[in-house]
């Protein structure tokens, strides 16, 4: 039996040796021009939403997973951070990169290798109820029309469904999406942007810092976070260090998606705090930039989310503009100075604005975002 560590590196030198070849290509090959970055009306659109822990991005996965032309996939690079708990985010990337490039074509086959039990079966895929087209026709015939989509059901229901089955029907859709806060450097996925198989976008959701903070301060994520600080060599994990390497993880998404021209037009980045206070405003940006179509019932769907407290299985559900705000009274103001020193640069580039003052912190009435900040 190989050991877990023979395994990844395996897997890594055959993800670096595909990396390679398609470098090559796209550098050596003159069809990899400009002109040729737009897809056929045809071809799926393939949407990445990426984040960072504790940021709303399983809210936002949600708004995408709730339209009828979306199959949408939540963290599919969970699976490989469980599987190989020791090694960096770093050399996590190239594994996930590879699994993602297969994914968004609808092959699921890579997954056998990471789920446990090979992955035969769809309870292996320990989120797959928050897929819907994983919990509807065509992929499970016990959906009952009535009862509407219900995760916790689909937990039920559709566990013992063959995970293959996913193939024919992803690609019965015309958009694929995911959502992951496993990547920390988007360069990583440039071979993707020059494929011409591929009509990748990014929608990069950011939040204030120190609203994730709190939220971690609640959710134990000690595996993520040893990942995460693996290459650092940081023994002592603490959540202002890990911020600190989040935050900067960010900043750097941003550059790259500001400076690859390959991404020109497909990179997008919103603030839970715009979402969650303009939930219909954005929600129409961003079907528009994911080329989805709005319709009246989604409309009300996340109205009713971001504003009432509403009876279902959606952990998201509540008065989300006074969410955002939770970190101005729950946090101890030392604490608030250390993450705003720590992400001071995150917090620069995305508008928010730091709290001089454990009044300035509490006075609710003191907006600290910026309003003036630009999606651009």
């Amino acid at each position: 039996m190989m050991s877990p560590h023979l395994k990844f590196f395996i897997l890594l030198s055959i993800s670096l040796v595909f990396f390679s070849i398609s470098q090559f290509l796209f550098n050596k090959t003159p069809f990899f021009t400009r002109s040729h970055y737009s897809a056929p009306k045809n071809k799926p659109v393939h949407l990445l939403i990426v984040s960072s822990w504790r940021s709303g991005s399983s809210f936002l996965g949600q708004i995408f997973n709730h339209h009828n032309d979306v199959f949408y996939l939540f963290e599919p690079g969970h699976s490989i951070w469980m599987k190989f708990q020791n090694e960096s985010s770093e050399l996590l990337h190239f594994p996930l990169r590879d699994l993602l490039r297969s994914l968004f074509t609808c092959d699921v086959s890579p997954l056998h290798q990471y789920l446990p039990n090979g992955g035969n079966h769809t309870s292996d895929l320990r989120f797959f109820g928050e897929t819907r087209a994983l919990c509807t026709p065509p992929f499970c015939s016990a959906f009952i029309p009535s009862e509407g989509y219900d995760r916790l059901k689909c937990y039920h229901r559709c566990k013992n469904y063959l995970l293959d089955r996913m193939k024919e029907t992803c690609k019965t859709y015309s958009h694929v999406v995911m959502k992951t806060v496993r990547i920390l450097d988007l360069s990583v996925l440039l071979p993707l942007f020059r494929d011409p198989a591929f009509n990748l976008h990014i929608l990069h959701l950011v939040r204030d810092p120190r609203a994730v903070a709190l939220s971690r301060k609640s959710f134990s994520l000690n595996t993520d976070d040893h990942i995460v600080l693996k290459a650092d060599g940081n023994k002592n994990i603490t959540i202002s260090r890990v911020m600190e390497k989040i935050c900067k993880s960010q900043v750097d998404i941003n550059n790259v998606a500001k400076a690859a021209e390959v991404l020109r037009g497909r990179y997008m980045a919103i603030r839970l705090e715009d979402l969650s206070n303009e939930p219909l405003k954005y929600l129409k940006k961003m079907y528009s930039f994911a080329g989805l179509s709005l319709t009246k019932d989604l409309e009300q769907w996340v109205y009713n989310i971001t504003h009432k407290e509403v009876e279902e299985s959606l952990t998201f559900s509540r008065n989300s503009s006074k969410v955002v705000q939770k970190w101005r009274t729950d946090l101890d103001f030392n604490f608030v100075k250390q993450i705003q020193d720590n992400c001071k640069e995150a917090m620069d580039r995305f508008g928010y604005r730091p709290a001089r003052s454990k009044t300035e912190q509490q006075n609710l009435t003191l907006d600290l975002v910026n309003k003036e900040w630009s999606l651009e």
